[in-house]
């Protein structure tokens, strides 16, 4: 008659057996005349993104009419999902602001990844953003598959004096 004893070991055998038939472990070779060993080579890859493609937006008021530049993204992804994407601004705690040294002229911006246009807050994410390149860093795949879109109005233009006012818009891309 089997003890419950020995039972528990061998039910504790069979346990550890099938546990471990699922771990990697490097394979050691007999000697003799040929010997074979294996091991296992494992790499892990984060998840990441990349912006690119950009443009430097400029341009000169004539007066009268909003200024609205844009610019090309090209977002790659090198998993699947969506992606996120915030902004912030050069202005005092990172508001989209262009300045002459004293004087500030806001700016709007928007973001469109294929499926329409977003305003941006900044600081706050874009979240569900989708069409990113997963094959291609420089978007060989999908070419830009993003615009943002800047604009400076006509009154805060008019409300400043005439100077070069100047700024950055820095953009961040996450994955979801």
């Amino acid at each position: 008659m089997t003890s419950l004893k020995s039972t528990s070991r061998v039910v504790l055998a069979g346990l550890l057996a099938a546990a471990t038939l699922n771990t990697y472990a490097a394979t050691q070779g007999e000697l003799g005349a040929t010997s074979t060993g294996v091991l296992n080579i494992s790499v892990g890859i984060g998840d990441s993104v990349r912006i690119s493609n950009l443009q430097d937006i400029s341009g000169t008021f004539d007066g009268t009419n909003d200024i609205v530049g844009s610019s090309a993204a090209c977002v790659y992804r090198n998993g699947t999902g969506n992606y996120n994407l915030s902004a912030t601004g050069s202005g005092t705690g990172g508001a989209f602001e262009l300045t002459d040294g004293t004087n500030t002229v806001p700016f709007s911006v928007s973001f469109n990844d294929g499926n329409g246009a977003q305003a941006l807050t900044t600081g706050v994410q874009l979240t569900g953003l989708s069409g990113a390149d997963i094959m291609s860093p420089s978007c060989a795949n999908t070419g830009d598959n993003g615009t943002i879109e800047v604009t400076i109005t006509a009154a805060d233009l008019s409300a400043v004096p005439g100077a070069t006012y100047s700024g950055a818009l820095t953009l961040l891309v996450a994955p979801e």
